[in-house]
């Protein structure tokens, strides 16, 4: 035989070096090229030294003069295009013997555009606070937010972002915030979609491009308006309807807070209904209650949103909600304090 196991060989058809591991008669040996073994034929191989004195040698490099030896930086490409800023979802899928489930759902926040922004992070579960994340983000980067597992979805879970531009470019609003909600049926349809189409991640948008300074805000209200509410809002209501007890239902509707209201901008009636609003919240913490609701109607929303804006600053308060109600629609926010 003219090959033992152990010979180094070289394939003749590849060029391809390998060992001999086997006999296997006198026509056919078993060897092992780059991890795999199979069988070949005596002629398919010879002995790899011959192949290696005769092959020509690769020429030496040109001598670097002093100073070559640093990388010359790449030219750089074409600016990536922005897309915006978008929560990404990856779902963890496990077998449970049958099917394979959902687990976990992993956000990821992805930068798309060229600026760096500042952000604020909230997981909020049955409306209480469950994490709080604020840090920045750069250009064309991602990075990592929370894990939920699939049953916490049933806790209404809501996912709050307010968004900072960096760099000073004034032109910029100063500050923006995004809700995502989680809907079921949706997510239950984008999974299925996933699975079909051998996808990782669900995409959210919060926003394809950053919005201008607004000259008014989403109501109507111009920032000098803004900051004269701060000050009449420390100013006492109109009409004075202060109780002695606690009540249990606070109606903000202003026809029910002062006579003369045909009279006030929308400015000034707000500035009454929150002031009425504070202090009635005042009065319930003071006094130990349980609970407080406060009609505010539907109408633009504006009030609400201050009402609500209130209530995330007041430690006191456990949660609160507004949804459907038999007696005030979706026109009332249910306080409970701690």
């Amino acid at each position: 035989m003219k090959y033992t196991v152990g010979d180094r060989i070289l394939m003749l058809h590849s060029k391809e070096e390998g060992t001999v591991v086997d006999i296997i008669n006198d026509k056919m040996v078993m060897v092992e090229v780059g991890g795999t073994s199979f069988p070949v034929y005596l002629d398919q191989i010879d002995f790899p030294y011959f192949h290696r004195f005769t092959q020509k040698k690769a020429p030496l490099p040109p001598k670097r003069t002093p100073g070559e030896e640093i990388r010359r930086e790449k030219p750089s490409g074409a600016q990536k295009p922005e897309k915006g800023m978008f929560l990404t979802m990856l779902p963890v899928f496990e077998s449970d013997g049958y099917d394979d489930v959902v687990t976990t759902l992993k956000f990821h926040l992805l930068n798309e555009t060229n600026r760096v922004y500042a952000f604020h992070f909230e997981i909020w579960l049955n409306n209480s606070l469950f994490l709080e994340i604020k840090q920045d983000i750069h250009p064309f980067q991602h990075t990592y937010l929370a894990d939920l597992d699939f049953d916490q979805l049933n806790d209404n879970p809501r996912l709050e972002f307010t968004f900072s531009p960096k760099g000073g470019d004034l032109s910029l609003a100063a500050t923006y915030r995004k809700t995502w909600k989680v809907k079921a049926k949706q997510l239950f349809q984008q999974l299925a979609e996933l699975q079909q189409k051998q996808q990782a991640t669900i995409n959210y948008t919060l926003f394809e491009k950053y919005p201008l300074r607004a000259e008014t805000d989403a109501y109507g209200f111009s920032p000098a308006e803004m900051k004269k509410l701060s000050t009449l809002t420390s100013v006492q209501s109109v009409k004075d309807t202060t109780p002695v007890t606690a009540r249990l239902e606070v109606d903000l509707h202003i026809e029910k807070l002062t006579d003369d209201w045909k009279g006030l901008s929308n400015l000034e009636m707000l500035a009454i209904q929150l002031n009425e609003f504070q202090h009635h919240l005042d009065l319930a913490i003071s006094q130990r209650q349980h609970k407080l609701i406060v009609i505010h109607g539907i109408g633009t929303g504006k009030l609400r949103d201050e009402v609500h804006e209130i209530l995330k600053s007041t430690p006191e308060v456990k949660f609160f909600v507004n949804q459907y109600h038999p007696f005030y629609g979706y026109g009332a926010t249910e306080i409970y304090f701690k």
